[in-house]
C-alpha cells in the first residue's frame, strides 16, 4: 500500500523546525488514515514534540504508537521520553520491552541499530542524573565486548555494522564509574582487563583514558 502523502509533508515540517505544524496536520488526518498507518502518524507526532522539547506530549504520542506494537523502536521512543520526564522506572520497563522485541523481530523497521539504541539509552540515563548499574551494563559489558571479543577497535569497521565507536563507549563507561562512586582503583582494574584484548590502537586509547583525571 502506498504511504499516505501526509508522512512526507510532516517529515519535512519536522526537518524545517515546524514540529507543531507537523503534529497539527498529522492529528487532523489521523481519523481518515487506515489503521495500519495510524501507528506511524502517532510516532511522527511524537518525534515532532520530542525535537521541540515537549517531552510529556512526545510521551503521549509515542505511547499511542507503542500500544499493541511489536516494533522495538516504538518502545525505545517511549523509554527515551520517559527518561526525559523523570519516569526512570517506567523508562527501564519500556527499554526492556524494546530489548526483548529486538531479538524477536530483528528485521523490524528502525532508524538506529539495536547497538546504537543501547548507547543512546545509557547516555540519556546519565544525562538525566539517573546513572545506575543497568545503564553501566549496557556500555561496560554489552558494547565493550565487541572490541574485546574480536580484538578490533577500528571505528569504520564497527560503524558499518551499526556498533558505536570505542571512543563513544569507553568515555561513557568512565563517567558511569564516577557517577556510581567507583574509584580510581576499580577503573584501573577494568582498563587492565580490557586493554590486552584490544588491538594496538585500542590499547593506546585505553592507556589515554586510564588516567582518572582524563575525560
Amino acid at each position: 500500500m502506498t504511504e499516505p502523502p501526509i508522512f512526507a509533508r510532516a517529515t519535512q515540517l519536522i526537518r524545517d523546525g515546524q514540529g507543531q505544524s507537523a503534529v497539527e496536520e498529522l492529528l487532523a488526518e489521523l481519523p481518515a488514515l487506515p489503521a495500519e498507518w495510524q501507528r506511524k502518524a502517532y510516532s511522527l507526532a511524537g518525534l515532532a514534540w520530542y525535537f521541540n522539547g515537549n517531552y510529556p506530549e512526545a510521551l503521549r504520542m509515542f505511547g499511542a504508537a507503542a500500544e499493541g506494537s511489536e516494533i522495538p523502536e516504538d518502545h525505545f521512543n517511549v523509554a527515551m521520553s520517559r527518561v526525559k520526564v523523570g519516569d526512570i522506572p517506567g523508562a527501564h520497563e519500556s527499554w526492556q520491552r524494546c530489548f526483548d522485541l529486538s531479538y524477536q523481530h530483528q528485521d523490524a523497521p528502525s532508524s538506529s541499530t539495536f547497538f546504537q539504541k543501547k548507547l543512546m539509552f545509557a547516555q540519556a540515563l546519565f544525562a538525566a542524573g539517573a546513572a545506575d548499574e543497568r545503564g553501566l551494563d549496557l556500555v561496560e559489558r554489552q558494547l565493550m565486548g565487541f572490541f574485546t571479543h574480536l580484538h578490533i577497535t577500528d571505528a569504520s569497521f564497527w560503524g558499518l555494522r551499526g556498533v558505536p565507536a570505542l571512543e563513544e563507549v569507553l568515555p561513557l563507561t568512565k563517567e558511569y564509574y564516577r557517577a556510581l562512586g567507583r574509584g580510581e582503583a576499580e577503573w584501573h582494574l577494568l582498563c587492565d582487563q580490557i586493554a590486552p584484548e584490544m588491538d594496538g590502537e585500542g590499547q593506546a586509547y585505553v592507556a589515554q583514558l586510564r588516567e582518572w583525571g582524563v575525560s
